[in-house]
């Protein structure tokens, strides 16, 4: 069977840090919804919230596309979470039907951190990041916060605001699905 880990958490908890560094060791492409999407605006321009709306769902289309013609991959994106009431975020509804055995790698980290490195950071201008209020974001981190994994495939958490032990991490996702669901815990 072929592996697909997909990498969740909140906007900033490290998702494609750890994305990138997992493919690299099993030797997987990593598709990353950010990247797709900024992809587009460099090809097609930046404009408004419809817009950047119009673009991530176009960029959410062709993530898809890349995962299900994929013998296996990284999947990198801010998903939609099934309990959330707000259309912001990747669907999940697909996951389900990727072509191999699915892990979920979960990036969890404190809401308040990730908050505080998602406004430190540069991204596209297209994402709009400047037009967000800082109450708003807030809000919606810790209400995501408390959603938590997706609750696709296999478990593996990673605690993204200490050190990346990498090797640990491997060990448990083992992309070949021998192990049963695996929980990584820390205090």
């Amino acid at each position: 069977m072929h592996p697909f880990i997909v990498v969740t958490g909140l906007p900033a908890s490290g998702k494609s840090t750890v994305g990138a560094a997992v493919a690299a060791q099993f030797g997987l492409p990593m598709y990353d919804k950010d990247q797709i999407l900024e992809g587009l605006f460099e090809r097609l321009g930046v404009g408004d919230a419809q817009w950047r709306t119009r673009l991530s769902r176009e960029a959410d289309e062709v993530l898809q596309r890349q995962a299900m013609g994929s013998p296996g991959a990284v999947v990198v994106s801010w998903w939609r979470h099934p309990l959330s009431l707000v259309e912001s975020g990747t669907s999940t509804g697909w996951l389900a039907s990727l072509p191999g055995t699915v892990t979920e790698l979960y990036c969890s980290c404190n809401p308040r951190v990730a908050l505080e490195r998602f406004v430190g950071r540069q991204r596209h201008v297209g994402h709009l990041d400047s037009i967000k209020s800082l109450p708003d974001l807030r809000e919606q981190f810790e209400q995501s916060a408390r959603q938590g994994p997706l609750g696709i495939g296999r478990l593996v958490t990673v605690y993204t605001e200490q050190p990346l032990e990498l090797s640990a991490i491997l060990r448990e996702i083992d992309p070949t699905g021998s192990n049963p669901s695996v929980e990584r815990t820390q205090p």
